[in-house]
């Protein structure tokens, strides 16, 4: 047996794959560990998603089950600024102009500062918003899930309920552009797409 094996065979079966696995290992780990220490980014959910990511279901009669699952470095506002803006994105790629969420799910809103302190108030600039601070473990995940139905032009936008898709997606794209080319957080802003004032009637 040992005239069959040259010297090759301590390549293929010998001690120098364990070694090069060995050094290997440290570069998987370091790239595992940044990957789980990031924020996660506006892509589609596949096995491979070591973050998350959205994904959707066809439920029938223009009905879609839209989910976008984030990791414990994300916070609410993000996933939920990503979570509509799919919800958007869908409805125009299928040739639609809107959508309304028929699911009860809360969605979270910081107001102007004159809504929440009264007209009297007016020179008071800045919005009023609690930060949501990122979680340092993976035990907290903002998940969003809820089903939608893709409505057809003209659109009588009621947000946070019914939406003009094209008005929404252009509303949320100042606040994501950023986030979805370099990775992190959506910064803490305004929802003013959440209010009937932003986002009227379609023409």
């Amino acid at each position: 047996m040992s005239g069959l094996a040259g010297p090759g065979a301590q390549a293929l079966t010998g001690p120098i794959p364990s070694m090069l696995i060995m050094k290997k290992c440290p570069i998987i780990i370091v790239l595992c560990a940044l990957l789980a220490g990031c924020a996660t980014g506006y892509h589609k959910l596949t096995p491979l998603s070591l973050t998350g990511g959205f994904k959707e279901k066809d439920l029938g009669r223009n009905v879609w089950r839209v989910t976008f699952s984030a990791n414990g470095y994300t916070t609410r506002e993000t996933a939920q600024c990503f979570w509509l803006y799919r919800c958007a994105e869908l409805a125009l790629q299928k040739g639609f102009q809107g959508f309304e969420i028929l699911s009860d799910i809360r969605l979270a809103q910081s107001v102007p500062a004159e809504k929440a302190f009264g007209s009297n108030q007016s020179e008071v600039q800045q919005a009023v918003f609690v930060p949501i601070m990122i979680p340092m473990d993976e035990s907290y995940k903002p998940n969003i899930e809820a089903d939608i139905v893709l409505l057809k032009g003209p659109i009588n936008a009621h947000p946070p309920k019914v939406f003009d898709a094209a008005k929404l997606k252009a509303a949320l794209q100042p606040h994501i552009e950023k986030p979805m080319k370099s990775g992190g957080n959506v910064k803490p802003h305004v929802h003013d797409y959440l209010l009937d004032r932003k986002l009227g009637t379609s023409t």
